[in-house]
This record gives C-alpha cells, structure tokens and sequence, in this order.
C-alpha cells in the first residue's frame, strides 16, 4: 500500500511542481500522474538514526493537470506497535496519522492506506516532459522527515527540534534565493 498525499511547494528553485489537493473527482477518476525525474525533483529522507518508522519506495509525482505529491510507504522498523505519528517535509507541509482508524501498526508493518488508490501513473513522454516543465537542470529537493510517533505504550519518539530547524534553515535559503532572483531580473 502507498501513500499519496499532498505536498506544499517552495517555489523558485527549490522545488518544481504546485500543490494539489489530493482528492478524487466526484466522477470518481483516478488522477493522472508522471514520475519526476530524480534529476529534476529529488525527494530525500531526513536521516533519523532513532525513528521507528522507515520510509520506502519514495517517489515524486507530477499530476498531469498541475501539481505534484509524494508517494511512498512507512514501515514500523521499531519494537513497539505505534499508535499515532506525523510526518513533515520541508515545504512546511504535515500530517498525521492516527491508529482510532485502522488499528495500531505492529512492529515490522506497514503502515495501512485508508481509501483506495486514486492516482494512475503514466509514462512520461517528450510531450508530457515539455507541458510539466520536467526538463533541464534540477528544479528543486524535498525532504521528508517523521517528526512525532506515539506508541501504544504511551511512550513517544520526537524529533520536532530538528524538524523547526530544517524548516528555518530552508527557509532562510528561500528567502536568499529570492532575492537573489530578483536582483538578476532588476533593470539595470
């Protein structure tokens, strides 16, 4: 099972694709969506010594009407059955998590998708590359990061410090990238 959910956007140069809400229409199609290219769009996964949960088969994607998520697995790598937990990513964007809908995840598990799949990947063509923009240099990195897990037992993993650190240092990246930008637009 996987995720799909939505991700926010640092816009400029670190990162490529727009927000999408993540919902399925009400005719129930599925949405259409590309596989980023690591080369234009790299996601990658904090590195977290002492999380119990691991994330897999991490991908971006472009949907073909605009935006982008991410996709992947989370799997409970930890010796106790977690409850509840949330992910950041440097965008800005979290979400949580919570076992009162699918029961707790055990040590070992994935961590169960609620709902039922609403994306349909397809092959990336010349054509798709030009109308997503998914060509030339690298346009922007993601990182992801699990920022809270509560176990069962009532014991937590935090790793929030960490989190409003990157946050503020991507931010302040931003923030110079910016401005760099619009110093080289500036008429001279």
């Amino acid at each position: 099972m996987r995720f799909q959910f939505q991700c926010g956007v640092l816009l400029c140069l670190l990162f490529c694709v727009g927000t999408v809400t993540g919902q399925q229409s009400s005719s129930q199609e599925k949405m259409k969506v590309v596989m980023v290219p690591r080369a234009i769009g790299l996601v990658t996964v904090a590195y977290q010594p002492d999380c119990p949960l691991q994330f897999e088969n991490v991908s971006l994607l472009g949907a073909l009407e605009g935006g982008g998520i991410t996709n992947y697995d989370l799997r409970n790598r930890g010796t106790k059955s977690i409850r509840s937990f949330t992910v950041g990513e440097s965008t800005g964007s979290t979400w949580g998590w919570d076992s009162r809908y699918q029961g707790p995840v055990p040590p070992g598990e994935l961590v169960p998708q609620g709902g039922e799949n609403w994306i349909q990947i397809v092959p990336l063509t010349k054509e798709l590359r030009e109308k997503l923009k998914l060509q030339g240099p690298m346009q922007g990195m993601l990182v992801l990061m699990i920022t809270r897990v509560e176990f069962t037992d009532g014991t937590v993993y935090e790793d929030e410090a960490v989190y409003k650190a990157m946050r503020s240092y991507m931010d302040d990246l931003q923030s110079k990238l910016s401005l760099l930008e619009s110093l080289k637009n500036k008429p001279k």
